[in-house]
This record gives C-alpha cells, structure tokens and sequence, in this order.
C-alpha cells in the first residue's frame, strides 16, 4: 500500500490532481454556497430562502412565502451573478440558473455567548456532493472527511 509514515504535504500536493479526475467540470465548487449564503444575500432573504440542492447548473432554493418567492424573482440574476463571483473563481460560472421551489425555511438565530455574537443554524451538516469510489474504502473515507472538515471550516460565524 505505502508508507504509512508518508508527510501529509505529500496528501495536499495529489488533492488538486484527484479531484480533476474525480470533478473535471469542477461542480463541487457550487457546494461553497451553502457557506456563503446567508452572507451574499443579506439577513433578511437568508431568514426566508436556504439554498436547498445543486444539480446540473442549476441551485435550487427553498423560500419560505410565495410573496418571497416573487421578490426572489426579481433578484434572481443580480443573487445568481454575486453567487458566481463567489464560488466559480477565476473559471466560468458554476450556476446557469436560480429555481425557486415553496418550503419550510429552517429557523435562524443569533445568541450570544461571552459578549461575542455568533450564529448558529440549526440546519443539517451541509449537504456533500457524493464522490465516485476510488476501489479504496480507506481512501474514500479519508476524502468524505477532508470535504466535512472544509465544509465546517468554511461556515460562516
């Protein structure tokens, strides 16, 4: 198998090579919106509209009112293009299209815990693009860890 010794650097040096082989459309950048979110459109539309799922281009999201719903339509290409300039990076842009779908919008609050403000959601762990198997079950693991620990790292405060 290998050194089990090996230096992690050596890990971090094949991530980028495996995850071109893994995502050559680079997609799993659109899962960065679930972190950046409620930063993007602002407190007030993040109160009523959670990013639900990603598939082919398209962010579905839910919203609370269909009065919400409308308004988002509105928005929609001004949220789609700051959304892009977040997540696609230097590359093209990850979301062709926003689609608004009526739901419950999981509730969000602010506490405060030693004078400092933090968010807390109560939504599930972000939601992970399922990668293809490599044949290694110790592999994958280690790579659904690595996309966990990046995904909390990268939640908003």
């Amino acid at each position: 198998m290998g050194d089990r010794n090996a230096r992690p650097d050596l890990l971090a040096g094949l991530l980028p090579t495996v995850l071109q082989r893994v995502d050559p459309d680079r997609q799993l950048r659109a899962y960065a919106v679930w972190t950046c979110w409620d930063e993007v459109v602002g407190d007030a539309i993040a109160k009523r509209a959670q990013p639900a799922r990603f598939r082919n281009g398209i962010l579905f999201v839910t919203v609370a009112s269909h009065t919400w719903m409308q308004e988002l339509q509105f928005m929609k290409d001004d949220i789609r293009a700051r959304l892009n300039a977040r997540v696609s990076e230097d590359g093209p842009p990850v979301i062709r299209d926003i689609f608004f779908v009526s739901g419950a919008v999981e509730p969000r609050t602010l506490v405060t815990t030693v004078g400092t403000p933090i968010r807390v959601s109560e939504r599930r762990d972000l939601p992970l693009p399922v990668l293809p198997s490599s044949g290694d079950t110790n592999f994958d693991a280690a790579l659904t860890r690595i996309q966990r620990a990046r995904a909390r790292r990268r939640m908003p405060e």
